[in-house]
């Protein structure tokens, strides 16, 4: 399903901040709640951007150090379509749309992980990478007919029940 900027749900879309600004503010937000080791994938041109970064914290005594990967939401503008010449009428990711919604996402995991007093690793659960390098959302994904499955099951419409009496209690009618 595309997500389009005319959307009513989409924010963001009269931004007039680029899309490198975002990002300085991304890392800034990353530095600033002790992630590290920020690793971006920066390739706008063609729609490819993630920031890759490691949480490090103490979680019930144990210590635990993950690593998280932000893929960039993709929020696309229409194109014209009464536009005369073609290349008006193509429909384009928007850059700048799309990292402000990234920026946020980060941004409100970590200051809602903090105000809370949980994990910033369960903040980003979705985003951790396996050992794999692939995210803990993609290898999901790749398993959720497995829950469908167990949803179409039919209920039984009738269930029997035993029901046991224990000895020293006395039945009343």
């Amino acid at each position: 399903m595309k997500i389009y900027t005319d959307d009513p749900r989409v924010k963001y879309v009269h931004t007039t901040i680029n899309p490198e600004r975002t990002k300085a503010e991304i890392d800034e937000k990353l530095r600033a709640y002790g992630t590290y080791d920020i690793y971006w994938h920066w390739r706008p041109e063609q729609n490819d951007i993630y920031v890759q970064f490691i949480i490090e914290e103490v979680i019930d005594s144990i210590p635990a150090k993950v690593g998280a990967k932000v893929v960039m939401p993709t929020i696309w503008d229409k194109g014209n379509r009464n536009a005369k010449l073609p290349e008006r009428r193509i429909e384009k990711i928007n850059v700048a749309v799309s990292m402000r919604a990234m920026f946020w996402y980060i941004k409100a995991n970590l200051e809602n992980s903090y105000a809370m007093q949980s994990s910033r690793v369960a903040a980003f659960l979705p985003d951790m990478i396996g050992k794999n390098g692939r995210r803990f959302f993609d290898e999901m994904k790749d398993h959720l007919d497995q829950f469908k499955a167990l949803e179409s099951k039919p209920e039984p419409t009738q269930r029997e029940v035993e029901v046991i009496i224990p000895k020293n209690v006395r039945h009343v009618s």
